[in-house]
C-alpha cells in the first residue's frame, strides 16, 4: 500500500514539473483562452490565459503508466491510454482551432460527437474482442451479453462522461478537484476488486490531476482546455467500464451528471416553453449569477463531489 501512495505523489511531482514548461509553451505559441461575450462578466479578466494544460497532466499519466503498469502483458491498459489520448487529440484540435479563429468556437457539436463515438466504439470493440461483454457486470446484465448492445452501451457511457467533464470545466479548479476525487474513489473500488493495475492507473491519474490545481486554483496560470477535460472524462469512464462499475460512475461522477443535466434541462425548457430554468448553464454559472463568488462555488462543488464519491463507494 505504501508503494501505491508513493505512486500518487510521484505522479503529482511529475505533473507539476511538466506543466510548468507547458505554460511557457502556451504563452509562446499564444494558445490562449477566448471568453464568450454572453458568459459571466466576472470571467472577462480570464481572457488570454494559456490553455492546453491537459497536455501537462496527460503526459504525466502516460509516463507513469508506461513505467509502473504492465501494459505489455495486459493490453487493456494500453487500450485505455490510447482512448485517453484519442480524446485528448480531439480536444487539442479544438483548442488550436479556437486559437486560430481567436474566439471560443472550435469544432461544432456533431463533429465532436462523431469523432468521440468513433474512438469510444473502437475501445468498446477491443473489449468485446477479449470477451468483456460475457463477464459479470451491470452492462452485461442490461444487454444480456450481446456484443453489439454492449458496444453501444459502453460507447454511450464514454462519450457521455467525456462531454459531462468538458461541461464541468468552467471555473478555476472545478474539474481538476472533482475529477481528482473521482479517480481516488475508483482507486478504492479497484483495490476492493483486487485489480492492482487499475488501482495504480487511478492513483496516477488522481495525483497528476490534483497537482494541476497548483497552477489552476484559485487563480489560473493555465486552463486544462478541451485537451484535458475530454481526456479526463474518457479515462474515468474507461476505468469504470474496465472495472464493470458503470453504475458507480453515475454516483461518483454525480457532479458531472448534474452539470450535464443542467444543460439538457435548460435547452429543453427553452425549446418547449421559451423559458430558462437556470440563469445560465452549466450549473456552476447559475450560482455565479446568483451572486456567489467563484472560489466558494468551486469549494461547494468539491464538497458535493466528496459526498457523491463516498456514497458511490459505500452504498452497495
Amino acid at each position: 500500500m505504501i508503494s501505491q501512495i508513493v505512486l500518487f505523489f510521484t505522479a503529482a511531482l511529475i505533473s507539476l514539473l511538466i506543466t510548468y514548461p507547458v505554460i511557457a509553451g502556451s504563452r509562446f505559441f499564444k494558445t490562449r483562452q477566448y471568453i464568450r461575450a454572453e458568459g459571466p462578466q466576472s470571467h472577462l479578466n480570464k481572457a488570454g490565459t494559456p490553455i492546453m494544460g491537459g497536455v501537462g497532466f496527460g503526459l504525466a499519466i502516460l509516463i507513469m503508466v508506461l513505467i509502473f503498469v504492465n501494459v505489455e502483458m495486459d493490453f487493456r491498459y494500453a487500450a485505455i491510454l490510447l482512448l485517453m489520448f484519442a480524446f485528448a487529440g480531439i480536444g487539442l484540435f479544438d483548442d488550436l482551432t479556437k486559437t486560430i479563429k481567436k474566439q471560443n468556437l472550435g469544432l461544432n457539436f456533431w463533429q465532436k460527437i462523431f469523432l468521440q463515438s468513433a474512438f469510444a466504439a473502437l475501445f468498446s470493440f477491443f473489449l468485446v474482442s477479449i470477451g468483456y461483454h460475457q463477464q459479470t457486470g451491470w452492462l452485461n446484465y442490461i444487454y444480456f451479453g450481446e456484443p453489439l448492445l454492449y458496444m453501444l452501451g459502453s460507447t454511450f457511457i464514454i462519450v457521455g462522461a467525456a462531454n459531462a467533464t468538458n461541461l464541468t470545466d468552467g471555473l478555476n479548479g472545478l474539474l481538476a478537484g472533482t475529477g481528482g476525487l473521482a479517480f481516488l474513489f475508483f482507486a478504492v473500488i479497484a483495490h476492493r476488486l483486487q485489480m492492482i493495475d487499475a488501482m495504480s492507473v487511478c492513483l496516477i491519474a488522481a495525483g497528476s490531476v490534483l497537482a494541476f490545481l497548483f497552477y489552476n486554483f484559485p487563480k489560473a496560470q493555465i486552463f486544462m482546455g478541451d485537451t484535458g477535460s475530454l481526456a479526463l472524462g474518457a479515462l474515468l469512464a474507461g476505468i469504470a467500464v474496465l472495472l464493470h462499475q458503470e453504475l458507480r460512475l453515475i454516483v461518483i461522477g454525480g457532479v458531472f451528471v448534474l452539470e450535464a443535466l443542467s444543460v439538457i434541462v435548460q435547452v429543453a425548457c427553452y425549446k418547449l416553453f421559451k423559458r430558462r430554468l437556470f440563469r445560465m448553464s452549466p450549473l456552476h454559472h447559475h450560482f455565479e449569477l446568483l451572486g456567489f463568488k467563484e472560489v466558494p462555488v468551486v469549494l461547494g462543488f468539491w464538497s458535493l463531489g466528496l459526498i457523491f464519491g463516498v456514497a458511490g463507494v459505500l452504498l452497495w
